[in-house]
């Protein structure tokens, strides 16, 4: 029955697709990130020494300039988190959103990403290997439902972002709490930048959240990078019903060593409970980045992860990661 109502709605989809295709300019596009993963050592007993290929994610976008002030964007991708009883996977709707421009200020409603993940990944440049900490981490969603504003000044060096939503992530709304998220961002000129990154969210007998960032970020020539520093606090969370407290910082940097050929590099710590000694986790990650064409690298990476908790098995994977879009 799933299959079959999966089914009818991409029918539905694709119809309405067409339908604004013919009175819009319409732009397709994808990626996908494929890997040969091998676990050299994991913490998890049964992933070690696993391998294997994966698809890590898989885009279909579809983008409508129906007028020059209204736009659309609809996108899909397999959702390993729903799959089904024969290990199959179901499509899961990523983006649905209407972009209104008023001057300098652009109105989004529908399921739309969230202010935290743009900036830091664009500095960063390889979520094809993996993603910036405060999503690693599970700190704050991708995506969410409501409504947002994005605006800049007139230099265009100061921009900002406020986004109302569900705090449900890709879910339907199930209850009266949301979320509320800001992000400032300063072109202080063509090298450098700051953002800060501000976000809470109301829960059950006051069991909020509140998140915090302050990045900084770099790109000249062929160098780009940054340094990020990120805070949550967890309010009655804990089995004694008291606060957590998490934090991180992550550097990060990747290099042109020639012009089909960038070196990539990051280090990040974490801490899920600063009020608790030895329960960090110290990330290592390295990489290169071969461009075979302009859409398509073949990126061969290594992920270290070391638990301050020695209790715990060090978890090492390499990969040989297929980056391409279309």
């Amino acid at each position: 029955m799933k299959v079959k109502l999966t089914l009818i709605t991409i029918s539905i989809i694709f119809i309405a697709i067409n339908i604004m295709s013919a009175q819009s300019l319409t732009k397709f596009s994808g990626l996908t990130y494929f890997d040969y993963f091998y676990n050299f050592t994991n913490n998890v007993s049964d992933k070690d020494k696993s391998h294997g290929f994966q698809f890590r994610r898989v885009f279909f976008t579809v983008d409508f300039d129906i007028s020059n002030k209204l736009s659309a964007r609809f996108r899909i991708e397999p959702d390993e988190k729903s799959l089904s009883t024969q290990n199959r996977f179901f499509l899961s709707l990523k983006d649905l959103y209407a972009q209104y421009k008023i001057e300098n200020v652009n109105l989004f409603i529908g399921l739309m990403p969230t202010p935290q993940i743009e900036v830091e990944e664009k500095y960063w440049g390889y979520r094809s290997v993996e993603k910036i900490q405060s999503d690693l981490r599970g700190m704050v969603a991708t995506r969410d439902v409501g409504i947002a504003l994005r605006g800049k000044s007139l230099d265009n060096n100061f921009s900002y972002w406020i986004l109302f939503g569900n705090n449900s992530s890709h879910g339907a709304e199930t209850d009266k709490y949301k979320r509320l998220y800001l992000q400032l961002l300063n072109q202080f000129n063509q090298s450098f930048a700051a953002s800060l990154d501000l976000n809470f969210a109301n829960g059950p007998q006051n069991k909020n959240y509140f998140y915090s960032r302050l990045g900084f970020y770099f790109s000249e020539n062929e160098l780009s990078g940054g340094i990020t520093f990120v805070g949550g606090l967890k309010q009655k969370s804990s089995s004694l019903n008291t606060d957590i407290k998490e934090s991180g910082i992550s550097l990060f940097g990747n290099y042109s060593l020639q012009p089909y050929l960038r070196t990539l590099v990051r280090f990040d710590y974490y801490d899920p409970d600063i009020q608790k000694t030895k329960n960090g986790e110290l990330t290592f990650i390295g990489g290169l980045d071969y461009k075979l064409e302009k859409n398509f690298s073949i990126i061969p990476n290594l992920i270290f992860n070391y638990y301050e908790n020695r209790e715990l098995k060090d978890d090492l994977t390499g990969r040989i990661t297929f980056y391409y879009q279309f």
